[in-house]
Parts: C-alpha cells; sequence; structure tokens
C-alpha cells in the first residue's frame, strides 16, 4: 500500500487530504504487519481516506464551478446526493451533478466516482441491519485501491478538461 503514497496525484491533495490518506495507508500497513492479530471489522482503515476522498470531490466540484464556494464551505451539500445517478427526477436539483460530470468527464467517470463514494465512504460508514456491515484487511485495502483509482481517473478528467479548455 505504500505505493499509494507516492502516487503523483497524492501531491495535487490539499495537505489535509494528504495526512488522511497516509493514516489510512499507515493503519493497513501497521494490521497487515499483524497477522495474528485479527480483528472482527477493519472499516476504520478505510474512514481516513474516505474523509479525503469525499474533500477531494467537493473540492474538484468546487473548482469545476459545479457548486460555489458556500457550498463548498458549508455543511449542507451532499456528495450522496450530487453524485447518485438514481435520484428521482422530482428529487433533482441543482446540486444533483451526475449529468454535469457525465457530459464534462464522460458516464463511465462519473459512474466510478459514484460506485467508489458508496462502496469505499457510505457503505463503510453506515449501518444497515440487513447487511454484513463488517470488512476484512483485505477487502480494507482494496477500498484504498479503489478510492487511488478514482481520484486518479477525476484528476485525468481535469487534466483533459484544461487541454481542452473546456
Amino acid at each position: 500500500m505504500r505505493h499509494i503514497l507516492q502516487s503523483q496525484w497524492l501531491q495535487l491533495l490539499t495537505d489535509e487530504q494528504k495526512r488522511l490518506v497516509q493514516v489510512s495507508v499507515e493503519l493497513y500497513e501497521r494490521e497487515f504487519s499483524q497477522p495474528e492479530h485479527k480483528l472482527a471489522d477493519y472499516s476504520f482503515v478505510v474512514f481516513s481516506m474516505s474523509k479525503a476522498y469525499e474533500g477531494f470531490l467537493k473540492q474538484k466540484l468546487y473548482e469545476f464551478h459545479l457548486i460555489n464556494k458556500n457550498s463548498y464551505e458549508g455543511r449542507r451539500f451532499r456528495i450522496g446526493k450530487a453524485l447518485n445517478p438514481d435520484v428521482s427526477e422530482k428529487s433533482r436539483d441543482e446540486y444533483w451533478l451526475f449529468d454535469d460530470l457525465s457530459q464534462m468527464c464522460g458516464e463511465q467517470m462519473a459512474r466510478e466516482l459514484w460506485d467508489t463514494w458508496l462502496l469505499c465512504r457510505n457503505r463503510v460508514f453506515h449501518y444497515y441491519p440487513t447487511e454484513t456491515n463488517t470488512i476484512t484487511l483485505e477487502t480494507a485495502g482494496s477500498y484504498l485501491l479503489k478510492l487511488s483509482s478514482a481520484i486518479k481517473t477525476f484528476l485525468e478528467c481535469q487534466t483533459d478538461l484544461n487541454t481542452k479548455q473546456y
């Protein structure tokens, strides 16, 4: 997992986001180095990087002028609603951004951002009584890689947009 900390995309995150990614990588490596000490749930390994991902998404939506400064800095804007492709027609408002992202970067990328948020943030943070709510260390590692991939993909879109002068 240490290679995540050497990724070029990491340099484009805020200092706080970098620290959060580092915490998740360090937790993963610490737990991985102690195979005799198995825990029932490793969600805590993913939490910090998920928080960095959410902050990164908000930052990029602000930079793309899809949300304003008040939404970016405020507590009311929700990534889960903004990126959800399944929001009903009547619930779509100016903060539903899946279509905007699809137009800018392609539906596949918008879907990847959503799927990553849903799996690696929403499903990790929330408790669902009819679902298994724990993850293995192996799964936590795969979530860190998925988060890394989604960040890299979004940054590649931004590079393409800057080149095209969208």
